[in-house]
């Protein structure tokens, strides 16, 4: 990656290019030097909705991504998923890295995400779901 341009044009590519995605709305976008940051808004073909941002930094030409939250909820705004590294849960093992699983008192650990492991996550749960609606 050269820069957060680069970044954010991929990540936009993803989006235009994945069919699951019916609609897509840019809430925030920046793209300052080596520092950027976006917030997306995503409505999927299942009706569901996943809100995501990042602050990122490119370093040695790799993406570091400092801050994320990645919100998915149904049409009917419950929580399905909520990954997020907020400094909120010290008693999480994974903190600050960790889950919101259905609801926001549900929280567990956590792998560090990003954006393109959210996507591939949310694709896969669609793509299931359609197949079985």
């Amino acid at each position: 990656m050269n820069d957060t341009s680069d970044y954010l044009s991929a990540i936009k590519a993803f989006i235009v290019l994945t069919p699951e995605i019916t609609r897509w709305e840019i809430i925030r976008e920046e793209a300052q030097g080596d520092i950027g940051l976006f917030r997306y808004r995503l409505t999927w073909s299942d009706g569901s909705l996943l809100e995501m941002f990042e602050l990122f930094a490119v370093v040695d030409r790799a993406i570091r991504v400092q801050k994320y939250s990645f919100h998915w909820q149904t049409p009917n705004g419950g929580l399905i998923k909520r990954w997020d590294n907020a400094a909120h849960h010290p008693e999480v093992k994974t903190h600050p890295h960790h889950l919101h699983k259905g609801a926001e008192l549900n929280v567990l650990p956590c792998q560090p995400m990003d954006v393109e492991a959210v996507l591939d996550l949310v694709v896969e749960k669609v793509q299931e779901h359609n197949s079985t609606a």
